[in-house]
C-alpha cells in the first residue's frame, strides 16, 4: 500500500520513519501535502542556508540543516526550510537518521505567495506552542526579514529588515546578511 494514500491516522513516529515523495507534513494525525517551491524560493532558501551554515560551522556553534523532518514535542511534524540546533543540544535532538525530534533553537521559513498564511500565522503558532526559541520569516517577494523570539506572552518581533537593509538577527550573534545585495549578484 502506498503510504501517501493513507492520509489520516498517522503517528509522529511513523511520519518520522517514512520516506515519502511527494513530501508531507503531519498535523493532528493527518498528512498535509507540501507544494513544490518556486525557483525564486529555492534560490533564496539556498542562499540563506549556505551563509548561515558557514557562519555557524566556522564558529562551531551547532548544526544548520535544510528541509529536514522536525518532530515537534506537540506531536506536529513539519519540514521547515532551515533549522538550527545549538551544539550543546545536538545529541539530544538529532535522530540516527539526521532528523530532529524536539524544538530546534531556530526555524527559518521562506514565505511564498502560496504559503504566506500558513507560514506567518499557522506555523508561527505551532512553533511557539512547541517552544522553538527563535523563528525567522523571510518574504520571497519583498525580501523583508522578520525575527521572532519566544517569550511567555507569545512570539515577540525582535528584528525586521526591509530589502536593502542588513538583517542582523539576535538569535545568532554577529551574523548579518543583505538579501537584496545577495540576490542581485
Amino acid at each position: 500500500m502506498n503510504q501517501a494514500n493513507e492520509k489520516s491516522g498517522w503517528t509522529l513516529e511513523a511520519w518520522l520513519e517514512a520516506e515519502m515523495e511527494p513530501r508531507f507534513e503531519l498535523e493532528h494525525g493527518r498528512l498535509v501535502p507540501m507544494a513544490s517551491p518556486s525557483s525564486k524560493h529555492n534560490d533564496l532558501m539556498a542562499t540563506v542556508y549556505y551563509l548561515l551554515r558557514q557562519y555557524v560551522r566556522s564558529r562551531q556553534l551547532g548544526t544548520v540543516v535544510l528541509e529536514v523532518d522536525v518532530a515537534l514535542p506537540t506531536g506536529v511534524g513539519f519540514i521547515p526550510d532551515i533549522a538550527y540546533v545549538r551544539k550543546e543540544r545536538e545529541a539530544q535532538l538529532f535522530t540516527a537518521h539526521g532528523k530532529i525530534r524536539g524544538a530546534p533553537d531556530l526555524v527559518v521559513e521562506v514565505i511564498s505567495p502560496s504559503t504566506r498564511v500558513r507560514d506567518s500565522v499557522h506555523k508561527l503558532r505551532a512553533y511557539y506552542e512547541a517552544g522553538v526559541a527563535w523563528y525567522w520569516l523571510i518574504d520571497s517577494e519583498t525580501l523583508t526579514c522578520y525575527e521572532y523570539q519566544h517569550t511567555p506572552e507569545g512570539y515577540l518581533l525582535r528584528t525586521t529588515a526591509e530589502a536593502g537593509e542588513p538583517f542582523q538577527p539576535q538569535a545568532i550573534e554577529g551574523f548579518a546578511l543583505n538579501l537584496q545585495e545577495l540576490m542581485s549578484e
